[in-house]
Order: C-alpha cells, then structure tokens, then sequence
C-alpha cells in the first residue's frame, strides 16, 4: 500500500474511535469541559512538553558516551527533533536510521537506539507496576508488567533473537543493540543517568497529564495517573493510529473508570496528543527536512 494512503487511512482511524470515545461520554460535555478549561494548568503542560525533547537527547546522549562516541549536543538535538514526526506518523520504522547519522558507526548509532527505547520502556514498565499496585488496579500492573516483561525478553533473549532474524533489518538493529549495551550497563554511572533521564521524562509526561486534568476540572491523585499512563501508553502502540490517538485515549478512559470524571480524563488525553506527540511532531519537521537526505543516502550505502 502506497505509505501516504496508509497514513491517511490510519487518521481516519483515530478520527473515529475519538468520535466514538466522545460520543460516549457526551460530546456535550467534553465540548463544555474545553471551553471552560483553566488557563494557567493549561501553560503549565505546553511548557512541560518542550522538556521532552532535551530529556531524551540526554538519555541518548549517556548512551552514546558509554560507547566513546561524542556527538555535539546541538546536533544530537537536531537528530532527536527529526525523530519526532517520524515517530509519530510511523513509530519506530525510520527514527533509528537517523540517529545512525550521528555516529560512523552505523552498528553503534542503530544499537544506541534500541539500547535507549529498551531502557525506556523497562522504566515506564516499572512506574506502572510498582504504582498499579499501590493503587490496586490490576490493569495498571499488567500493563506495567508487560513493559518489564518485553525490555528483559530483549535484554535476555536478544542474541538468539539476531541469530533468528539474520539478514533482516531487524536482526541488524538487534546486532547493534548486543554491541551497545553491555558497555552501558558496564558504567553505571552512564547506565544511572540513561534511567533517570528516562524516569524523569516520564514522570514530566504524567505531570503533564495531572495538569491538563486540573486544567479541565478533575481532581485526582498524581500517584495515580503515574499507575495507568504506562498501561495506556503500551496500548497506544498498537499500530492502527498515528502516534496512539483513539487507541491511547480508550485505554485512558478504561483504567480510569470510576476515579476520574470521564468527559475531562477524554479532553485532557486528547490534548495530551496533540502536545506531546503533534506539536513536537510539527516543530521537528524542519530538522526531518534537513536531515532526511543524508539518511536516505546512508542507507544506500
């Protein structure tokens, strides 16, 4: 299928399942709830979104020094922003091949990638555990134990993985990741800063949540969105639409049930989106242009 059709498909996808979500919880309200929305929680989030792009530059960045390649932050931050609208219209298909270009190595620049997504993934695994306990929501710690459960399978099981899928492009990232990570986990002080980079973008990314809730006037716990943000961030994965729109915001209002009012668990979720995923998305659209064909005559190297 030409990538544009599917692209276009996969927003008209998004676009119903919101229309649906919305109509269920009556699209009057969740009208009512965004016109009545707090200014000042609403300016809190917007300037928590422009952290995230820094924080993940940096937990690339330990990566990167704990396999003795040093990258000018300037550029690192180029890379990162033109990760961004490739990760949110084709999550994880293009954004390793360009944080290739910021090493010689392309193994290393591959592996750095991964290294770093299978770190992430372990730490928002583990913010969903340990809280969905606490809070008792069992969906919540399955979600979260999925997250362990995939970032240990790849930590353990990867070199039989890249044995299994020579000759493939996935068996070539994973080759990269078995060359980058043991010299991470090798500095733990690299290995510390890589997980507290990790952990504190997404605690930001919860925060930013709890505010745009209180923006649209719901009072809930901050432990609790830190519960089941990781089971529905997990859920907006799956690839049906861009950058987990509909798919995220469905998980939200089930693990939310009952806690939090829906019509403002739905707007916050969708301005969530549209800050953390489109507005970063349009701002690294400028890098994507400059950078995009350099990595394109890298690959046909």
């Amino acid at each position: 299928m030409n990538p544009r059709a599917r692209q276009l498909i996969l927003f008209l996808v998004a676009i119903v399942l919101l229309a649906v979500l919305a109509s269920g919880v009556e699209w009057g309200r969740l009208a009512e709830k965004l016109r009545e929305a707090r200014p000042a929680p609403l300016l809190g989030a917007f300037l928590l979104t422009l952290l995230f792009p820094v924080l993940n530059m940096l937990r690339w960045e330990s990566v990167l020094l704990a396999n003795r390649v040093r990258v000018r932050r300037t550029r690192l931050f180029a890379i990162t922003m033109a990760c961004w609208p490739v990760g949110t219209l084709t999550p994880g298909k293009a954004g390793e091949l360009l944080k290739g270009l910021a090493v010689k190595n392309r193994q290393i620049g591959l592996g750095s990638a991964i290294a770093e997504r299978v770190i992430d993934v372990a730490v928002l695994g583990a913010y969903g555990t340990v809280l969905g306990a606490v809070y008792q929501n069992r969906w919540a710690v399955l979600g979260g134990l999925f997250g362990l459960g995939a970032a240990t399978g790849v930590v353990l099981f990867g070199k039989v993985l890249a044995t299994v899928l020579q000759g493939r492009k996935i068996g070539e990232k994973l080759e990269g990741f078995l060359a980058v990570f043991p010299r991470l986990v090798a500095q733990p002080q690299l290995l510390l800063a890589c997980v507290l980079s990790s952990g504190l973008n997404w605690f930001l990314s919860m925060l930013q949540l709890y505010l745009l809730l209180m923006a649209f006037g719901a009072t809930v716990p901050l432990g609790f969105i830190c519960a089941i943000l990781p089971a529905a961030t997990f859920a907006g994965l799956v690839p049906i639409t861009p950058a987990g729109a509909g798919t995220r915001d469905a998980a939200l209002l089930f693990l939310g049930a009952g806690v939090i009012d829906p019509a403002a668990l739905l707007a916050s979720s969708i301005v969530y989106t549209l800050l953390g995923y489109f507005f970063l998305g349009a701002c690294g659209l400028p890098f994507l242009h400059h950078l995009a064909p350099q990595a394109e005559r890298k690959r046909r190297k």
